[in-house]
């Protein structure tokens, strides 16, 4: 085991928390060999330096508490920060769909204190860019619809 690369996994992990796949790319971008980065790597997960499950839990309880994204955005920026897939598949899964709602309406509502309803295809186009799907966006539009004089 190459203790100078243990030490800078260390340094690293010291300043912010990162995935398995962001530390391995950290590693060898300063110089490490493959096979040293691999012994790095299981050695601060065994150590409880690094622990994905842990990452996508704590960046999912942000995203909740922003409460302005997406699944498909959450999904993507996970996925960004080197997330495994099936690992954020399972998260997702127990996601509530409420929750994309939510957040989709407080995007909409402030959009539509801005604008009015007249503006409803921007309303639209917007959320569909942020990635909700049509259900969704149906039902904020059916909300704010009955919420307008």
């Amino acid at each position: 085991m190459n203790m100078d690369a243990v030490k800078a996994a260390i340094k690293i992990l010291r300043f912010r928390t990162y995935s398995r796949q962001e530390l391995e790319q950290k590693l060898l971008k300063q110089g490490y060999d493959e096979a040293t980065v691999k012994d790095t790597l299981e050695y601060a997960t065994k150590r409880g330096y690094l622990n994905d499950t842990a990452l996508c839990n704590m960046l999912l309880a942000q995203y909740s508490e922003n409460n302005k994204y997406s699944l498909k955005e959450i999904y993507l920026r996970l996925k960004r920060r080197g997330l495994p897939s099936n690992l954020i598949n399972e998260k997702l899964s127990n996601w509530d769909a409420d929750h994309e709602y939510h957040a989709a309406l407080k995007l909409a509502v402030r959009y539509f204190d801005n604008n009015g309803l007249r503006d409803r295809h921007k309303i639209v186009r917007r959320l569909s860019n942020k990635g909700y799907n049509a259900a969704t966006v149906r039902k904020v539009l059916e909300y704010l619809r009955d919420m307008s004089p």
